[in-house]
This record gives C-alpha cells, sequence and structure tokens, in this order.
C-alpha cells in the first residue's frame, strides 16, 4: 500500500479504537457484575438440572440483571464498530463480497448477542422462581444465543474483513491469517450444538476476538490512499 499523506482523503466515522474500547469495557463489566454480585454462585451450564438452574437463578437475580444490562449495553458500540469498519473497506475502494458478508455477520451477531442479555434479564424477575420450566427455556436460549448463536455470525465478520482488507493490502498478512483462524475457530463453534467438546471455541471467537479489534482499529487506514482515485 502506497504511503499515505495528510491531504488524503480521510474516512468520515466514529474513531475504531475507542469504539472498540467501549464495547471491551461494557463486556467486562457484563463479565465481572456477575462475579463481584454472586461471587460465590457457579456459573449456570446448559447441561444442569432444572433444579439446579432454578436455584441458580433465584441466586444470581441481581447478578443477572446487570449483566443483561451491561451485555446488551455492549451491543451498541460493537454494532458500531462493525458498520464502521465495514465502510470504512467501502471508503477505501474495496469492491468485494467479503465486506457486505462481514457486515450481514455482524449484524446478526450483536442481534444474538442482544437476544441473550434479554433471556438472562428475564431470568432475574421474580416470577420464575414459579416457573421451573421457563428457567430452564430462558437459560438455554440466553447462553446458545451469547454462545455459537453470537459467535458463529461474529466469525463471518472476522473472515470477510481479513480476507477482503489482507488482499487488498489494507492490514498486515498476520493480522489477515489471526482473523482468519478465529473466523474458522467461530464457525467450528457451531458443533456446540451436537456435542460439548466444540464448546471451547466459543470463548476463542468471542474473547480473543477482542485483541484482533484492537489490532484492526490500530492497523486499517482511514485515509484514502489513492486521492485521484476517490476523487473520480
Amino acid at each position: 500500500m502506497p504511503p499515505l499523506s495528510s491531504s488524503a482523503p480521510k474516512h468520515q466515522g466514529p474513531p475504531l479504537l475507542l469504539v472498540a474500547g467501549s464495547y471491551i469495557v461494557l463486556a467486562l463489566c457484563g463479565v465481572f457484575s456477575g462475579k463481584l454480585l454472586a461471587p460465590n454462585v457457579p456459573f449456570a451450564m446448559p447441561y444442569d438440572s432444572v433444579a439446579k438452574a432454578v436455584a441458580h437463578a433465584q441466586a444470581s437475580a441481581d447478578a443477572s440483571r446487570w449483566g443483561s444490562f451491561f451485555q446488551l449495553a455492549s451491543t451498541m458500540p460493537l454494532l458500531v464498530f462493525i458498520a464502521t469498519t465495514a465502510n470504512r473497506l467501502r471508503f477505501l475502494s474495496v469492491r468485494a463480497a467479503g465486506e457486505t458478508i462481514a457486515l450481514c455477520g455482524g449484524i446478526v451477531a450483536t442481534a444474538m448477542l442482544a437476544f441473550s442479555a434479554l433471556a438472562e434479564w428475564a431470568l432475574s424477575t421474580p416470577e420464575m422462581a414459579t416457573l421451573p420450566g421457563a428457567v430452564r427455556v430462558l437459560q438455554l436460549l440466553g447462553f446458545m444465543g451469547g454462545g455459537p448463536g453470537f459467535v458463529v455470525p461474529l466469525g463471518l465478520f472476522y473472515l470477510g474483513i481479513s480476507i477482503t482488507a489482507g488482499l487488498y493490502r489494507l492490514i498486515p498478512k498476520w493480522l489477515m491469517w489471526t482473523g482468519i483462524v478465529l473466523g474458522v475457530c467461530s464457525e467450528i463453534a457451531s458443533l456446540t450444538l451436537v456435542t460439548w467438546m466444540a464448546a471451547p471455541f466459543i470463548p476463542v471467537g468471542r474473547y480473543l476476538g477482542i485483541l484482533w479489534m484492537i489490532a484492526i482499529a490500530l492497523t486499517l487506514p482511514n485515509r484514502h490512499p489513492n486521492p485521484a482515485a476517490k476523487a473520480s
């Protein structure tokens, strides 16, 4: 990629690093709020019994309420990051399906994360104690929405941005391959629906992707390398 001058057209959008940082802070608040408000309550697992699921919902009502708040709030900067990154590729004259694939995957991912947050909030309501069946359903929907339901489409975002930006030489090769690996791991997480052995791929796609987002924010150019082409 040719060197960028200060006179080159600049992408008009929010700073990616600031948006990524906002998402990271809110996501971490969602994780640690449960540890602070319910330190002795173990994480609920999908294969737990109904009785254990109900007991967990009762013991972690406040943690679930705050956790769902931060998780829902985190979807907004995440969506802004996804839309801005995809739009920046278009600004840089990228004409490839990967940009649209990344945007669509990211939109679905944020929708699933928001759905998971709302399911978790529903678990915190007092009426749930008398509805064990509903507790079980909401627990499963919340886990799967924030697990494979979130990570699998997010993998399309990783793949779409990494491959497209890498082939156009807008990001370093190591970052392109890192995004490809993250995207593949995220897609493998879909096997969680048939075998629990695939569950470790969920945190890989969800949390290691944060480092990839920071790297993208730091390396993806925000000025067009060819002002004449942009003007035309």
